[in-house]
C-alpha cells in the first residue's frame, strides 16, 4: 500500500471511508483558549473518541502517551494571524501566513498528516503563497508518503460570494497537490459541486456551529462527504465526550443515500 494511502487510513475508516476530526491547533494563532487552557488534560478525554486530531507543532510534543486506539496525530504546519478578529488584544494591521515545518519533520513528530490553510478574500500575494505552499509541500509529502490536507478559510475582507469562494479555494488545493480538503459548510449545491471537483478525494465539513452540526453532517454524509472536522468551539462543550460519541455514532452508522 502506498505510504500516503496507508497514512489516510490512520484518520480515515478503512471501512466506511469517513472520519470525526478535531482541530485543537488555533491557539498558535490565538492564545489560550477557552478550555484549552491546559491542552493535554483537555484532550486527553477527546482521543479516544475521534478519527484525528490536529495539534501545534509544539502541542503535538505534550501527547507522546497515545496509544493506537486513539486518535491519530495530525499537525498544523503553518502558522497565520488571519484568524485574529477585530476584538482580538492585538488586531492584525496586515496579513501573514508563514510555514512552519515540512513533511520530514512532520514524520519526526509521529504525525499521520500535514495541515494547512488556504486564506481567500486576501491580497492576492497571501492567496498565492498559499498556493506556493500546498504545491511544494505535496511535492514534499509524496516522497516520504505524507499526506496533505488542506483547510479551506474564505475569511477575507475581500469575500463577496461565500459559497464561490469556499469552491475556488478547493479547486486551488486540488490542483496543487491536496490529499483532502475541510471546507467551511454553505449549502447543499456549493458542497455538491465541491465533491464533484473532489473526485474521491476526502472532503470534511466545518459546520457554521456546534448546535447545527448533526443537520449540517447529516446532508454532507449522505452527498457522500468524508465527515465533521471540529474547531476549538467544542471545548466549551458542557459534556465533550458525550458530543464526540453522537457525532462518531452519526459518522460511522449513518448509510449514505442511494
Amino acid at each position: 500500500m502506498h505510504s500516503k494511502t496507508y497514512r489516510l487510513k490512520e484518520f480515515i475508516g478503512s471501512k466506511d471511508n469517513r472520519s470525526l476530526i478535531v482541530d485543537a491547533s488555533a491557539g498558535l494563532s490565538l492564545g489560550p483558549l477557552p478550555g484549552l487552557e491546559q491542552f493535554a488534560p483537555a484532550v486527553q478525554p477527546v482521543l479516544p473518541l475521534v478519527d484525528g486530531l490536529i495539534t501545534s507543532p509544539g502541542q503535538a510534543g505534550k501527547l507522546s502517551g497515545r496509544t493506537r486506539q486513539d486518535a491519530a496525530l495530525l499537525v498544523r504546519a503553518d502558522w497565520t494571524n488571519a484568524l485574529r478578529g477585530p476584538d482580538f488584544v492585538l488586531p492584525p494591521e496586515t496579513v501573514s501566513h508563514i510555514p512552519l515545518l515540512n513533511p520530514t519533520d512532520a514524520l519526526d513528530l509521529g504525525a499521520s498528516a500535514l495541515v494547512i490553510y488556504f486564506l481567500l478574500g486576501f491580497e492576492e500575494v497571501i492567496e498565492a503563497g498559499c498556493l506556493h505552499n500546498t504545491v511544494q509541500l505535496s511535492l514534499k509529502g509524496t516522497q516520504v508518503g505524507m499526506p496533505l490536507i488542506v483547510d479551506v478559510q474564505s475569511i477575507g475582507p475581500r469575500v463577496v460570494l461565500h459559497d464561490k469562494a469556499i469552491e475556488l479555494g478547493v479547486s486551488y488545493a486540488l490542483e496543487g497537490g491536496a490529499d483532502g480538503v475541510a471546507v467551511p459548510w454553505s449549502n447543499r449545491e456549493s458542497f455538491q459541486n465541491i465533491l464533484a471537483m473532489a473526485s474521491g478525494v476526502p472532503v470534511w465539513i466545518k459546520p457554521t456551529s456546534l448546535d447545527e452540526s448533526s443537520t449540517q453532517l447529516g446532508d454532507a454524509l449522505q452527498m457522500g462527504g468524508t465527515g465533521l472536522w471540529l474547531d476549538q468551539y467544542l471545548f466549551t462543550a458542557e459534556d465533550i465526550p458525550a458530543v464526540l460519541s453522537g457525532f462518531g455514532e452519526q459518522i460511522h452508522q449513518q448509510e449514505p443515500s442511494e
